[in-house]
């Protein structure tokens, strides 16, 4: 039939669309090749095709819709394995992807039920709303949470510079106030300083990133930009301790 032809050529477009978007849950070119054996079938009258090809498609779909029910559950997991923190609206961050997740699960439950008295029409505009709101809603979810759990993880980095950067302001302290001040310390301290000081914005805007749920690859640019200006400190510490090296006692 032609129109059952051509909804399956349009379904099928929409879903090399979705392939290309590296979307698991897809349709494979086996599933495609059933649909067209059956209306190539010359021994079915059009009662079996049609009830044959009905079959078939909300069994795909059946099988898509469950595919991305279970990819969902494996980003909650993902989501609640990340190690809460208060870091900069961390738990904010946390909790409404987490509610973001929840509406994923609902938009699937609300297709699956649609199956039930779908028809040919039917069936494909549902795949059609499946593709569409997996690549406009789904694919950047996974991406927010995936680099939220990125985000997370370096918030112990932050936390050891700051560390760092509290032991070397008492260790200049310290020797300013044993001998004669020396400015070049003061110098190095101060763009130690600045340097963290960048990094630490740099992670605050990451996380209104996140938190604004901006495009993942904004966000991810955040996290990396972040992580540069925090590398940028590291290298003034071993500058800084390098320098210090050379102000101490050397034994003869």
């Amino acid at each position: 039939m032609a129109f059952m032809l051509a909804a399956a050529i349009a379904l099928k477009a929409g879903v090399v669309k979705a392939a290309d978007a590296t979307d698991a849950c897809t349709l494979t070119p086996a599933d495609f090749a059933a649909l067209q054996a059956i209306q190539n079938n010359p021994t079915l009258t059009p009662a079996e095709e049609l009830s044959q090809e009905l079959a078939l498609r909300k069994q795909l779909l059946a099988q898509t819709i469950a595919c991305a029910v279970q990819n969902t559950q494996t980003l909650k997991t993902t989501l609640d394995a990340t190690a809460p923190t208060t870091a900069d609206n961390g738990t904010a961050i946390q909790s409404q992807l987490s509610g973001k997740i929840d509406d994923a699960v609902n938009f699937y439950n609300i297709e699956s039920a649609k199956l039930n008295d779908a028809g040919i029409s039917a069936s494909q505009a549902i795949a059609k709303e499946m593709i569409a709101w997996r690549a406009a809603n789904y694919v950047p979810l996974e991406g927010d949470v995936n680099n939220f759990a990125l985000w997370s993880a370096n918030q112990a980095l932050f936390q050891t510079a700051q560390t760092r950067l509290t032991q070397t302001e008492h260790i200049v302290a310290f020797i300013e106030n044993a001998a004669a001040g020396n400015g070049n310390l003061s110098t190095g301290l101060q763009a130690i300083e600045s340097s963290f000081s960048n990094a630490r914005n740099d992670n605050v805007a990451a996380a209104t990133s996140l938190m604004q749920l901006q495009s993942p690859d904004q966000s991810l640019a955040d996290i990396q930009q972040s992580l540069q200006s925090l590398a940028d400190t590291y290298q003034k510490f071993s500058d800084l301790n390098k320098f210090i090296q050379t102000l101490l006692p050397t034994n003869q």
